[in-house]
């Protein structure tokens, strides 16, 4: 091999160190030519915003301006600054802008999960990134990134790097910097921000959707938690004080926002929904453009029927006194009022007689009429001067005002159009930024009587009629597995919230006076696995089980399944599922998505058409009654669950459907007699009396095969002007199932017997056919209604005395077929002060 000689060997290595040093200062030159100088650092705030939009185009909500404000460091709490350190960079205050040590540490978990995805970035490079850098994950903007960190620790002081970061970074919820999200989380300065709170900021930054306390607040706890331990291992915290820190609950206590938005709790289900399947550079950089089905005048209406609704409960329960201290709110200082505004408002002087509260400039003065519903005789043991008091304005120009107090309970409301799913009008509590939890799609709560309706149409779609009837009479229902000795126990009696029972009524007259017994009954009949499928075509997702209460709603529901349930009634039978979006585009106005709402027929339409003309008879005769004198068709449901914790309504006309809930959030009782009535009802009408102004001729068609006959609505037989019933009233039935009898004197000679007979037979000379062990039993039971008379028995009911003869029914003998268990009384006996009835679980 011939040799090189060493002239042209020095030749050949400065060749190649030549063309290194040029390929070198050439990938410098291309990688940093676009480098900005770093003196140029300032905030910028994206153009590009998502917009949501409601029918009529109007803006609902703005996602992507950023909500900042830019504080000094000395004005930011230093613990934020030492859990941002522990948590994102521990060698902060030792490196000149990157950390060796981390972009190994970030290289061997890259190469050890084969994927890219360790950051090892430093505060200083996040903070390069943050200004001046794509958040794409590829070498030549790591090298950037590196290069501007070590600009900006050169040109800036660690303190000045801190508080640039701290002013700049993204919190969630479209809050940037420290201090605008320490205002929007816990009310607050962020000056003033405690060792947990920092730590909860400082661990949301690294991904903040996931991380949010108000969407996520168990992820969120633990990283807080985690951010407390990394505190102590860089000597900020003890290992004590971490574990007491720890122990902490998240408390949030938001300021209210500047800007909700007309219906915020549909733009928060939008930007969750958008986020989550478009991410946050589209929701939040490049810009979204979503169109709701939502109508501002309703949702206005919704809003402002919630609120009263929900004050006009709290105005029955007791005053619970002014705000005193660190939990009393800011006082309202802006000077700008609205009717039907509630302001904090601060007392200056009390008298026997007189209220004087400032809010900023503005002195108002309250006489005893504006708080009589508190039913305050002596003010000055109450208020003092510096309370807080929150304050109601009744008018503006001149101001007045009155007292008022937070609700007591929270409430939701859905209005929809029964024929297209679109949802006009959503309110998902009293106030979005004191609780963004949305109670009308998120709250599963027990239905109690506003389960009904369901259960009336599957019966109605399998024959019965609204003439049939019912005897509502203390009822006991038994599986047949129970224990004798226990039957009392074991068994179920449903109670009516009226405790006087109606005795033979009608299934129409059931439905409008909700009585429990009749309902527990039909779903005997009619059969569970019917109505659980009724439930199923209705797209309810609830856990039903095939129980006697399951009739009494002992099951939990959201408001807007229930809600979409009943728009099949008001749509001839066919379900249409609920929507609040019609289409999404880019912010260059291409489509990427649009919704259609799915339709499935779920029942005939003529059983449709009957229960509601009997929801129609639930506010002009029954539990919706106050209602009765609203201009315009309206049907609908009450609902009361026990111990009046839930309180529902639900109703509509032809072309607004309506459903309303409200109850408690930690389920406590609302108050007796807090009935669906009482509290949902009147938020209820408040909305749907202006919402539909101008409708009162709008009814529903009656499909073909439904016919009117003229009926005897005590008994629900065939009545005609020359019948014995005095009482005629036209009732609606498929045709083929109208009653063929007529009403007689027999039949109404039942209706002056005390409830508890009626359910015996009676033969054409009035004579009372029973078994003797149930007439003992009666008898030992209703000692002051009837007593036996020889083969007579000597009623008293009513205020009249009269004999009804008697004719003694051979005993039941032989097993019960229903029973499992031995020992247990026949169908139709009397056992436990009740009537006994099987349940028909094969149904």
């Amino acid at each position: 091999m011939p040799l090189i000689p060493k002239g042209k060997k020095l030749r050949v290595a400065l060749l190649f160190l030549v063309a290194g040093v040029a390929v070198g200062v050439s990938g410098g030159l291309f990688i940093t030519r676009d480098i900005p100088e770093v003196d140029s650092l300032q905030f910028n705030t994206p153009h590009i915003m998502t917009r949501i939009y409601a029918r009529d185009g109007q803006v609902l909500q703005e996602y992507g301006q950023e909500k900042r404000t830019v504080v000094r460091y000395s004005d930011i709490s230093p613990y934020f600054f030492q859990a941002l350190i522990a948590v994102e960079d521990s060698n902060f205050m030792h490196h000149h802008g990157i950390s060796p040590k981390g972009l190994f540490r970030a290289a061997f978990q890259d190469l050890v999960h084969r994927r890219a995805g360790q950051g090892g970035s430093t505060l200083t490079q996040q903070l390069a990134r943050q200004y001046f850098l794509t958040p794409e994950k590829t070498i030549t903007r790591k090298v950037k990134e590196m290069i501007l960190a070590v600009n900006i620790e050169r040109k800036y002081s660690k303190q000045q790097i801190l508080e640039m970061y701290a002013n700049k970074v993204c919190f969630g919820h479209g809050y940037y910097g420290v201090e605008a999200s320490s205002q929007f989380y816990f009310g607050k300065p962020a000056k003033y921000l405690s060792v947990p709170e920092a730590a909860l900021l400082a661990g949301i930054i690294q991904r903040p959707s996931a991380y949010s306390p108000i969407n996520r607040p168990q992820a969120a706890l633990d990283r807080r938690n985690l951010v407390l331990l990394r505190m102590v291992k860089t000597g900020t915290l003890t290992q004590a004080q971490c574990n007491a820190y720890s122990s902490e609950p998240i408390r949030l206590t938001p300021a209210p926002a500047e800007e909700n938005g007309i219906a915020p709790y549909v733009s928060e289900r939008v930007r969750m929904y958008c986020e989550s399947k478009y991410g946050e550079e589209a929701l939040y950089q490049t810009g979204l453009q979503i169109y709701t089905t939502i109508d501002p005048k309703l949702q206005t209406l919704a809003q402002v029927a919630m609120r009263d609704g929900l004050h006009e409960y709290s105005h029955r329960r007791s005053y619970r006194g002014p705000k005193r201290g660190a939990d009393a709110p800011p006082e309202y200082t802006k000077g700008e009022f609205s009717q039907g505004d509630r302001r904090w408002a601060t007392v200056k002087e009390v008298s026997t007689g007189e209220i004087t509260a400032a809010m900023g400039s503005t002195i108002v003065t309250l006489a005893p009429k504006q708080w009589a519903w508190a039913n305050i005789t002596y003010p000055t043991r109450t208020f003092q001067a510096g309370d807080r008091i929150l304050l109601h304005v009744v008018k503006v120009g001149p101001l007045e005002v009155e007292l008022e107090q937070e609700p007591l309970c929270q409430g939701a409301l859905v209005a929809m159009d029964p024929h297209t799913g679109d949802v006009l009008a959503l309110v998902g509590g009293y106030e979005f930024t004191a609780s963004m939890f949305n109670r009308a799609i998120q709250a599963k709560r027990q239905t109690g009587s506003a389960v009904k309706p369901i259960i009336y149409a599957t019966a109605l779609n399998n024959g019965l009629t609204l003439g049939d009837s019912v005897v509502d009479t203390p009822t006991l229902f038994l599986t047949g597995r129970e224990k004798a000795d226990q039957l009392c126990q074991e068994g179920y009696i449903p109670h009516d919230f009226d405790p006087d029972y109606f005795g033979l009524i009608t299934y129409r007259t059931a439905l409008e006076h909700s009585v429990n017994i009749a309902a527990v009954h039909l779903l005997n009949q009619t059969g569970y696995s019917r109505v659980i499928d009724m439930a199923r075509t209705l797209h309810i997702t609830a856990k039903l089980e095939p129980y006697p209460s399951m009739a009494l709603g002992a099951f939990e529901i959201t408001l807007w399944e229930l809600t979409a349930a009943y728009g099949a009634l008001d749509n001839n039978g066919v379900w249409v599922e609920p929507r609040f979006m019609s289409k999404i585009t880019d912010s260059q106005g291409k489509v990427l998505e649009t919704f259609h709402s799915l339709t499935q027929p779920a029942l005939d339409p003529k059983a449709s058409y009957l229960t509601v003309q009997a929801m129609t008879g639930v506010i002009l005769r029954g539990t919706a009654g106050t209602a009765a004198d609203m201009k315009g068709h309206f049907a609908g449901k009450t609902g009361t669950t026990d111990s009046f914790t839930d309180s529902w309504f639900i109703g509509f006309n032809p072309n607004l459907l309506c459903g309303v809930w409200t109850g408690r959030d930690d389920h406590k009782p609302l108050g007796r007699n807090e009935t669906g009535a009482r509290v949902a009802l009147p938020i209820w009408r408040k909305f749907m009396e202006p919402a539909t102004a101008g409708q009162a001729s709008v009814d529903w068609p009656a499909p073909e095969g439904v016919v009117q006959v003229l009926i005897d609505p005590a008994t629900g037989l065939r009545a005609s002007v020359d019948s014995s019933c005095t009482d005629i009233r036209p009732e609606y039935f498929i045709e083929g199932t109208e009653p063929k009898s007529f009403c007689s004197q027999k039949d109404h000679f039942r209706l002056r017997l005390p409830y508890f007979l009626q359910s015996y037979p009676l033969r054409g000379d009035d004579t009372l056919v029973i078994r003797e062990s149930d007439l003992n039993a009666l008898v030992s039971l209703y000692p002051a209604t009837v007593a036996r008379d020889g083969h007579r028995l000597l009623v008293t009911w009513k205020g009249a005395t009269f004999p009804v003869k008697l004719e003694l029914a051979p005993p039941a003998e032989g097993p019960v077929p229903q029973a499992v268990m031995p020992g247990l009384p026949h169908e139709g006996s009397i056992a436990c002060g009740a009537r006994t009835e099987y349940i028909n679980e094969k149904q």
